[in-house]
């Protein structure tokens, strides 16, 4: 497990290589997912992952984490599946109140 931890850690530090146009569209996707998934009632305060590949944008991810980051955040079951076996290779996190954290 802190195998695990430790290389989503490091994957979340380092560069992106994605455009800002395409931070900026995964963002408006985060943000969208993010209005369905408070809509239906789900409790975002543990910082879940609330989508394993954002439309249109399949190599993106949105998860829920807090600012500044809380143990929850680190646990896998938290996050998303995809980004963490490396199918997805950015995401963009969100607050549980919907705020932009980051996006890489």
């Amino acid at each position: 497990m802190a195998v695990v931890l430790a290389a989503f850690i490091a994957g979340c530090g380092g560069g992106s290589g994605a455009s800002q146009s395409e931070k900026d569209q995964a963002t408006a996707a985060a943000k969208q997912a993010y209005k369905q998934a408070s809509a239906s009632g789900p409790d975002l305060s543990a910082g879940p992952c609330i989508s394993e590949g954002l439309p249109g944008l399949s190599d993106w991810v949105a998860d829920i984490a807090h600012d500044p980051r809380q143990s929850v955040d680190d646990q896998p079951a938290n996050q998303c599946q995809s980004y963490r076996s490396g199918q997805a290779h950015h995401f963009v996190e969100l607050t549980p109140d919907g705020q932009l954290i980051r996006a890489q």
